[in-house]
Parts: C-alpha cells; structure tokens; sequence
C-alpha cells in the first residue's frame, strides 16, 4: 500500500459504548494536565475531532442525545442508519445538529443480507408453516387470519443513505460491508469523509481499494 495510507489508516482510534469517556477532574489543573497528555493522532485531524475516540453506532441506543455529547465532548458521535424510515433518520439528523455543531458521523451495515435480490421469493411450504403458527395467534386475538405473501421491503438502505448525501454528513460510517467505489465517490463529490470497520486484512484491502478515508 502507498505511504499515505500508514497515515490515514494507521490513526489511533477508540471506539467507546454509552459510557463515561473522560475522567472528571475537580480542578481546572487536572483538566489541563489531561488535555497535554492525551493522545492526540492524525485521525484527529482527519475528522476534525480533539481526541481519537470513536462511538459505536448502536442502534436505537446511540440517540441524539448521546451522539451529540461524544461530539461536543472532543470525539466522534456516531447516529445509526440502519433499518430506520427516511423521515425518521432526517429528524435525528437534524436533532444532533441543534445539539452540536461539531463533526459527527452516520452508520450504515451494508451486509449483503440487507440487500434482497428484485427476485427474491419465499417458500411455498415455509410461508405455510409460520402463517399455520400466526393464525393460531391471529385466532386468539380476533385478528383475520391470512395465507399472503408479505410485501417486499422497501430499499431503506439506500433510502438511508441518499439521506447522508443529501444532509451533507460531515462523516458516512459503514459497520459492515463495503460500500462500491461509486458511493465512495458521491460521498467525497460532497465533501464527506468514508470510514469503514472490517475483521480481517482482506476486508481492510477490499475497502482501501474502493477508495475509502479511514479503516
């Protein structure tokens, strides 16, 4: 790999659940001892964030509330994506920018499941045997019962993310997956910095050639 990428993929990072992130000092000294001591790396600069600590975007868990609270506290609040209603994610969205106005990110899972071919169908004989369950509860609670095949559902993960684009996220965050070269490309048309989590070396390589900024 070229030199640059020891600098952007090399970057410390710390990627921190709903927990306190900081020790609380009492006294303006002990905070300024700390501000000298911290790590401070080049994904610091990348992002435009004080110290190298990452949120996890966990679901429902990672409001807001607590993305915007990373951010202001110095690291990189991270909203989830996945699975979420358009207008649902814009709010949020929206939520954290009258919270902070520091850099923050939105998660997307690209795993292949989420992605059902046009011309995906269900078993015949499976369809019957969770519908024989259902209208037995169905029966009990005065509900119609039905033998219908369930609708298709819509494309929320690029309903999701033609919402980073258009909200002009300061950081588009993949948790799986890897995202094609051409929403790369759309990401960085905006300004948008790309990050991407793997498991293994393959995964980091795949990711780096498709052109993302951070793994």
């Amino acid at each position: 790999m070229k030199r640059r990428t020891l600098v952007q993929y090399g970057a410390l990072g710390i990627t921190a659940g709903p927990m306190a992130l900081f020790p609380i000092s009492s006294t303006a000294k002990d905070n300024d001892e700390r501000k000298k001591t911290f790590i401070k790396t080049s994904l610091c600069d990348l992002l435009n964030i004080q110290y190298p600590i990452i949120q996890a975007g966990m679901a429902d868990v990672a409001g807001p509330e607590l993305v915007a609270s990373i951010s202001n506290a110095g690291g990189l609040g991270i909203l989830t994506a996945t699975m979420v209603p358009p207008d649902v994610l814009k709010q949020r969205i929206q939520k954290v920018r009258q919270l902070t106005d520091r850099p923050f990110g939105v998660n997307l899972i690209l795993h292949s499941d989420l992605f059902p071919p046009s011309d995906f169908e269900i078993n015949d004989d499976i369809l019957g045997k969770v519908h024989h369950t259902l209208n037995g509860f169905r029966r009990e609670l005065g509900i119609q019962e039905s033998k219908a095949k369930p609708q298709k559902l819509p494309p929320l993960i690029q309903m999701a993310f033609d919402v980073i684009l258009e909200e002009n996220i300061p950081v588009f965050s993949i948790g799986l997956g890897n995202p094609t070269k051409e929403m790369v490309v759309q990401c960085h048309n905006k300004g948008i910095k790309v990050m991407a989590m793997v498991s293994s070396l393959e995964d980091a390589i795949s990711v780096y050639e498709n052109g993302v900024d951070i793994v």
